[in-house]
């Protein structure tokens, strides 16, 4: 870890890569976090949680355990993840992943659910994502839908 930690802090057993800036009001405990990434204020991640490099976790988001998000992400204002489908279930055996796969953007205020949410994907603010969402699409609304693909914006300019 290439910061000191501070007493506005809770980061417990993390493994956190070089460039990395983690602010105040954390609570970190088990994860891996890659290379120049962010860590917003009033964050938790929790035990498992794997962070590829130079991804964005803004201000008041919670990241259960049972996650991977991948490299070059950026994760809005208050995502929430979610393991548990039918709460509570206290045995971890009954819990589900989720892969958050590399260049995802998620906005303010979604919710996922244990899905795939695939390269390049766009996840509106305010979704909330139920199922699998495919590389390069963008959804959006509650439940989440496909409502383009990015590689149609980029041939439509």
């Amino acid at each position: 870890m290439d910061f000191e930690p501070n007493e506005l802090q809770l980061i417990r057993d993390c493994s956190i890569g070089a460039g990395t800036r983690v602010w105040n009001f954390v609570n970190l405990y088990g994860c891996t976090i890659g290379r120049d990434c962010m860590v917003g204020c009033f964050t938790e991640i929790q035990r498992g949680v794997v962070i590829g490099d130079r991804t964005r976790v803004q201000s008041h988001s919670f990241i259960c355990e049972m996650v991977e998000i991948g490299s070059d992400c950026f994760i809005a204002h208050g995502v929430m993840f979610i393991n548990d489908v039918y709460p509570p279930q206290p045995d971890p055996s009954d819990w589900k992943g989720t892969v958050i796969e590399d260049g995802v953007s998620i906005g303010s205020n979604a919710t996922i659910l244990p899905v795939r949410i695939g390269r390049g994907a766009i996840v509106g603010a305010g979704s909330v994502v139920t199922k699998d969402v495919p590389p390069g699409a963008v959804v959006a609304g509650n439940p989440a839908r496909v409502l383009r693909q990015r590689d149609q914006e980029r041939s439509e300019k």
